[in-house]
């Protein structure tokens, strides 16, 4: 579940980049501001950073039911 949502937020950030290609080729320098700027910065704070912190919990070891006191980490 948590891949297919990484590469859903690749694939549609490949499909505004190609917009933006687009803007720029036809001289749609408006779009390309208003539209593939904005969009691909909006787009990639909310869900990119939830793509980030997907891949962040892949390497952080936790296991809260762990007796081992190196496995367990200190809230306080």
């Amino acid at each position: 579940m948590k891949i297919s949502v990484i590469i859903a937020v690749m694939h549609m950030s490949m499909g505004i980049c190609v917009k933006g290609l687009n803007a720029l080729y036809f001289n749609q320098k408006i779009v390309f501001w208003t539209e593939v700027v904005t969009g691909l910065i909006i787009f990639l704070c909310l869900f990119g950073w939830m793509d980030v912190l997907i891949i962040i919990k892949w390497f952080y070891e936790l296991n809260p039911y762990s007796t081992d006191a190196a496995m367990q980490t200190k809230i306080n």
